[in-house]
């Protein structure tokens, strides 16, 4: 049986190994890392493997201040995908701060916009200048049924959840993310 860690470390490019692996031993001081199946992405050429829910606890602060700011932005992303979406929102709101320094966030960034916790769209939304439309651009084409999911999604979830509260597709927060990442 493959060990899950091994599997996290298909979550980001080849690159950030080192970083992964810290990342990964600080979770694992207080987890045993669990998570559900994998979304598959291409990034730059590479293919990565992101879980679409994570099921173990943050670290403790005095653990997340240790990591470098490049092996926290890891860590934010990670905690993107987590079970509960107050903590995805709360990384979400520390990711935002680093994508401009970190493209390899962008992958989560877009599949955290076909998900149905407005207060998640509402940030993405506020710091949408944050993003490199380049960036965006560029996984997109790299991803187009990936992409045509997310935007199927965002349509689902409006029509689902919040078409009574936004009866114009265009006032809903999803729709003006996907208007942003089209445009």
């Amino acid at each position: 049986m493959i060990d899950k860690k091994y599997e996290l470390f298909k979550a980001f490019p080849a690159e950030l190994e080192e970083d992964v692996s810290k990342v990964l031993s600080v979770l694992e001081a207080t987890n045993k890392l669990r998570f559900s199946h994998c979304f598959k992405v291409n990034f730059r050429g590479s293919k990565l493997f992101i879980p679409e829910r994570i099921y173990y606890n943050e670290p403790y602060l005095s653990s997340y201040s240790l990591l470098t700011d490049r092996q926290q932005a890891i860590l934010n992303c990670l905690f993107t995908r987590h079970e509960n979406g107050f903590i995805r929102e709360n990384h979400v709101r520390k990711m935002m701060d680093q994508t401009s320094t970190y493209n390899w966030n962008v992958p989560y960034l877009i599949r955290l916009t076909g998900e149905y916790v407005l207060e998640i769209l509402e940030v993405i939304k506020d710091n949408i200048n944050h993003l490199d439309k380049r960036e965006i651009k560029s996984f997109i084409s790299e991803n187009k049924r990936f992409y045509n999911t997310i935007e199927s999604q965002v349509v689902s979830y409006w029509d689902c959840y919040y078409r009574s509260k936004y009866p114009e597709k265009r006032d809903y927060v999803g729709f003006k993310i996907i208007h942003y990442f089209n445009s």
